[in-house]
């Protein structure tokens, strides 16, 4: 692989009963890169996601992370290789505390069961960590609520302090902005460019504020292939992709 690059994408391609849906992507993300995915519904910018975390099988292609090909591996074997991702629709246990929600994934980053939770309770370095995480996402204050009784913005910013919780080399963020008001997408803005700072990051996004203030690297999509990759002024200036999604946001 070249160096410095993390991930690799060679020829990739999926369909669905012989619908077309990715077309041939080949792609590299640098170690440290914060690499935006954008382009318009339907381009196949979740489905690609899938593919590199497991949730689908390539129909055809490679995918190369950390030096190793993980094409057609499982969820958890990519997880614990260092990926981790949230979803377009939060990702919670609603029932579970906040700090229940953290803590499961500080467990399964240990690799330890549920089943052993009453001595997981006198680990004094899980809830550390937990406690930590929850400081980060600024949610420690609301340890103790239920989950699915945080305000919509909240549980963004909590299912993305559990995606931070495994440790990974790599994350990747569905659309975690969708939804949210103006002053709920500044806030998590803030958190993600705080938390994400030296790590490597892939995100979906269509707010185009939010894309031009994280991304390093924009990659855009359209009908399942790559129309252009760059910097992103250089995706600002492109006329293709102004024709193809950005439209007025492009001038």
């Amino acid at each position: 692989m070249k160096n410095g690059v993390l991930l690799e994408i060679r020829g990739l391609y999926k369909d669905f009963s012989g619908i077309k849906i990715i077309e041939g992507i080949d792609l590299s993300i640098k170690k440290g890169e914060r690499h935006a995915i954008i382009g318009p519904n339907g381009a196949g910018k979740t489905t690609f996601f899938n593919l590199l975390t497991g949730r689908y099988k390539p129909s055809r292609g490679h995918i190369y992370f950390n030096g190793r090909e993980i094409t057609g591996w499982p969820p958890h074997k990519i997880n614990r290789m260092g990926i981790s991702r949230s979803f377009q629709i939060t990702n919670i246990f609603p029932r579970l505390t906040v700090f229940e929600n953290v803590r499961a994934a500080v467990l399964s980053k240990n690799h330890i069961r549920f089943n052993l939770i009453s001595r997981v309770n006198r680990m004094k370095n899980i809830t550390e960590e937990t406690y930590f995480i929850l400081q980060k996402i600024n949610l420690l204050d609301k340890k103790d609520q239920l989950a699915g009784e945080l305000a919509y913005g909240e549980q963004r910013a909590l299912e993305i302090g559990i995606t931070l919780a495994t440790d990974p080399i790599l994350i990747m963020l569905d659309e975690p902005t969708a939804g949210m008001s103006i002053a709920e997408t500044r806030e998590v803005v803030k958190l993600i460019d705080q938390l994400t700072r030296g790590k490597t990051l892939m995100i979906i996004e269509h707010d185009m504020e939010v894309v031009f203030t994280l991304a390093d690297v924009i990659t855009v999509i359209h009908y399942g292939k790559v129309l252009a990759t760059g910097k992103p002024e250089e995706i600002r200036r492109n006329p293709s992709v102004k024709d193809a999604y950005l439209g007025e946001h492009g001038n």
